[in-house]
């Protein structure tokens, strides 16, 4: 399932193995964090419990919303009894992480595969 918003933000879940992959594509803030939200309650009905990967590759910016809808994402899926993790961060987000502690946070694996 794919979707689009007005703010040029969209989404798309595919199933890899065991693993709901959410590929995100567009800015990561506050207006596009509903749609965020949308995409990753998708991806976790997809697999029980959900192993949901987001793959970060086509996410150019995040800003604190951001950062806070994915914190919400990571307990969200937790709290179902599954696993969270980030691929494909591009640098900028990466060092985004760093800066912000959350890299400890995050499990991040460098292919959306989650390998």
């Amino acid at each position: 399932m794919a979707s689009a918003d007005r703010t040029g933000f969209s989404w798309i879940v595919t199933q890899r193995d065991n693993t709901a992959v959410l590929s995100p594509a567009g800015e990561l803030d506050l207006s596009t964090m509903g749609e965020f939200r949308d995409g990753l309650t998708h991806a976790m009905e997809c697999i029980r419990p959900p192993l949901v990967v987001v793959d970060l590759q086509d996410v150019p910016f995040c800003d604190s919303s951001g950062l806070n809808t994915l914190i919400w994402a990571a307990n969200t899926v937790e709290a179902a009894g599954g696993t969270f993790s980030l691929s494909g961060a591009q640098p900028r987000i990466t060092r985004l992480l760093r800066l912000t502690g959350l890299d400890k946070r995050f499990s991040l694996c460098d292919t959306s595969a989650g390998s």
